[in-house]
């Protein structure tokens, strides 16, 4: 399996990014409509976690023989926390270096939220303060006017055909017009080569949904795992990779590309298990007792 190939996989984020977009039109639009709860809840699917498998990450460069040639310090495991790392300037990662996505993330969230909170069409505000930051930025790799922040707005535009009609043919209009302003290289160079195909391909496999509902197990499972899978896949990769060179010295690329992913997978579902599923039992539990006494007369 020849090595470029391979890098590719690292553009997935780019088809993380589009479905997100569309998720939180769904979300926003059906479960979660006021800012505080979409605020709420969005932190606690996300941060807990995050919080826990960087702290691990950081312990892990701490040991030695693990220990990457940059050790981690206390500032940059704060600024990780906190979603801040791009502070340093580009090319910085946090702690546990696929969090540099989560900054996007959270960005994106802390946009919808305030517009939830102040206006009746937040999904239309949301895509327009995202257009305008890429307008103004020309295509810059800064993180704030950094074009692969369209990929949410393409999500978005996609949920809002089925969840806000009425701002579906503005944020069709206004995201066309922004990518006519950009060129095809440099940091919108991702957004033409895998942005806009892999909006293609979740629209798609929307109405594919839509028309004929899946009734597999796996896929479904695994997609409920997807965020812890996501956040420990490098630790499990970098230590099978260790433990493979000891081991297994001579093993092929092709047989180990395949034992890697699959350890991979096998690690981050078990995280899913064993933390990511009993954190959301926690907070659905205390939403569930908030609600109840919400309900009890006053005496």
């Amino acid at each position: 399996m020849p090595y470029p190939l391979l890098d590719l996989g690292s553009y997935g984020v780019d088809l993380f990014f589009v479905i997100s977009g569309f998720i939180i039109v769904f979300i926003g639009s059906s479960r979660e409509k006021h800012a505080a709860v979409f605020a709420k809840r969005r932190f606690q699917r996300v941060v807990p976690l995050y919080w826990i498998v960087t702290t691990l990450t950081f312990v892990l460069t701490h040991i030695p023989g693990l220990a990457r040639n940059n050790v981690s310090g206390t500032l940059h495991l704060v600024q990780s926390f906190f979603f801040l790392s791009w502070l340093n300037g580009a090319e910085t990662y946090p702690v546990l270096n696929v969090g540099w996505t989560l900054e996007y993330e959270i960005f994106f969230y802390a946009i919808a939220a305030i517009a939830m909170a102040l206006t009746p069409r937040p999904w239309l505000a949301t895509a327009f303060a995202i257009l305008i930051l890429v307008l103004t930025g020309q295509g810059t790799s800064f993180f704030l006017q950094n074009p692969i922040i369209l990929e949410f707005v393409f999500g978005m535009t996609i949920g809002a055909y089925l969840y806000d009609r009425r701002s579906f043919p503005w944020m069709l209009a206004g995201t066309a017009l922004v990518l006519a302003t950009l060129p095809v290289s440099g940091a919108a160079w991702r957004v033409w080569m895998f942005g806009l195909p892999f909006s293609g391909v979740v629209a798609l496999a929307i109405y594919a949904d839509l028309h004929k509902k899946y009734v597999g197990t796996i896929l479904p499972e695994l997609g409920n795992a997807s965020f812890s899978i996501y956040l420990v896949h490098v630790i499990a990769i970098s230590c099978v990779c260790k433990l493979g060179v000891i081991v297994v010295p001579r093993m092929p690329v092709a047989v180990i590309i395949p034992v890697i992913t699959l350890l991979a997978i096998v690690a981050g579902y078990i995280l899913y298990r064993l933390v990511e599923k009993k954190l959301i039992v926690i907070f659905h539990r205390r939403r569930a007792t908030v609600a109840v006494r919400a309900l009890e007369p006053v005496v």
